[in-house]
């Protein structure tokens, strides 16, 4: 089970970056708050930045360019097109698509975590993006490096649980002197311990219960 759901960010503007973070480590899964609208306008800012990315790749599988798949050209500057029609051009394309996603934050974000500003994203205009990549530079930093630290943890868990399956059938399938059973035993029980706590610490990291 999951720790007792904290109040909503839409009722708790202007709290501490910490704040955020521990609302989403106490929060439901991440497909409840794109639902409940928590990934748009000035709260989904600030959930979105203590996302990881693979989190923010999937919140955008509920974006509106994911369910209707609109003419990515609407979202890019043609070549040799006035400025001026282009702007109108984009203008539209907010307004009927951007606007209206319940994730358009994480989409602004994770344009910002890989650098990507070239067209329209989440909303904002190239400018804005590049505005905005050097204002959060050192932000931006932080996020990148965890979301490394993330896939590096995520991975040990993965290589953890194929090595305990590996030992596991070693031992099923061996049938040598007893002393060389006890030692495959013991190393699927070493193999167990390691891979539990990579995911209690993954648990306390998320902020959910032991009996998660």
């Amino acid at each position: 089970m999951m720790a007792a759901h904290p109040p909503a960010p839409a009722r708790a503007r202007g709290i501490t970056e910490d704040g955020i973070a521990q609302y989403i480590a106490d929060t439901e899964p991440l497909d409840d708050l794109v639902a409940d609208g928590y990934l748009a306008g000035h709260d989904g800012r600030l959930i979105a930045q203590q996302l990881r990315a693979p989190q923010l790749r999937r919140a955008i599988t509920h974006s509106v360019c994911h369910t209707v798949q609109p003419d990515v050209d609407n979202f890019y500057q043609e070549d040799g097109e006035p400025d001026a029609d282009w702007h109108q051009r984009r203008t539209r394309t907010v307004r009927d698509h951007c606007t209206v996603c319940p994730v358009r934050a994480a989409c602004a974000e994770l344009a910002l975590r890989t650098d990507d500003t070239v067209g329209v994203r989440g909303g904002l205009a190239p400018e804005k993006l590049q505005r905005r990549l050097m204002a959060e530079t050192t932000r931006l930093q932080r996020a990148r490096a965890a979301d490394e630290r993330a896939t590096v943890e995520q991975r040990a868990r993965i290589a953890a649980g194929a090595e305990l399956q590996r030992l596991t059938g070693q031992y099923l399938g061996s049938s040598g002197k007893p002393e060389k059973r006890l030692e495959n035993i013991e190393n699927i029980h070493e193999a167990a311990r390691h891979r539990d706590e990579l995911v209690a610490a993954h648990r306390r990291a998320a902020g959910w219960t032991a009996a998660a």
